[in-house]
Parts: structure tokens; sequence; C-alpha cells
């Protein structure tokens, strides 16, 4: 009998357990999605959306003039070269020599690509130098 009560006891006890361990899990899954999902009715407070859209705009302001300083380089480029254009056989040389050694055209596990990488880096400055005058 009392093998009996001590299991009933035991048995109470750990139902007792584990409703309180549900319990628990079930608040601490509220708190979770309290927590996701903002109090301002799922869009940001207008502070919080305004700081965001000024740094948004600093950061593209930024990248516009980086953009915008890229393209006054290539029109010098481009004016440069429409100013000096090159021998017919240098070009047909510097074509040949990017045909056999770019990076591009190895295959990616061979053994000797960045040997061959640098090299081309190192040649296709100096063919650029050239043509620019």
């Amino acid at each position: 009998m009392a093998t009996l009560l001590g299991g009933l006891v035991l048995a109470c006890m750990l139902l007792g357990l584990g409703l309180l361990i549900r319990r628990m899990l079930r608040a601490a899954w509220a708190l979770l999605r309290r927590l996701r999902r903002p109090r301002w009715g799922g869009i940001a407070p207008p502070a919080l959306r305004l700081s965001r859209s000024r740094a948004f705009a600093r950061a593209e302001g930024e990248r516009a003039a980086r953009l915008a300083a890229e393209v006054a380089r290539l029109r010098v480029e481009l004016r440069l070269a429409r100013q000096a254009p090159a021998e017919p056989r240098f070009q047909r040389a510097k074509r040949e020599f990017a045909r056999r050694f770019h990076p591009d055209r190895l295959p990616p596990r061979c053994p000797d690509r960045r040997v061959r990488i640098a090299i081309f880096q190192e040649y296709w400055a100096v063919l650029r130098g050239i043509e620019r005058g």
C-alpha cells in the first residue's frame, strides 16, 4: 500500500512538473513573439524611419559621388583613347596576348594559374601604358 501511495505521489509530482514546464515554455514563446513584433502596429516609429532614411540618403549620396568620379575618369580615358588611336599591329598583338594568356581562359585548377595571373596583370598594365602613349 505504501508503495502504491508513493507511486501516486511521484506521478502527481511529475505531472505537476510537466504542467509547470509547459506553462513556462508558453510564457517564453509569448514573450519572444512580442519582442519580434514592434509595438507600433508593424511599422517603425517616425523617428526611427527618419534616421534610417537619412542614413540611406547619406549612403546613396556617397555612392553617387563615387559613381560620378568614375564616370569623369572614364570620360577622360575615352577622350585620350580617341585622340591617340593605336597602331593596328599593336592592337593585333595586344588582342593575341589577351587571347592566349588571359586568366579567364585557364582551367580553374591549373597548377600555374596564380603565376600566369600575376604575369598577365603586370604585362597588361604595361600594354595599356604603351597604348595611352
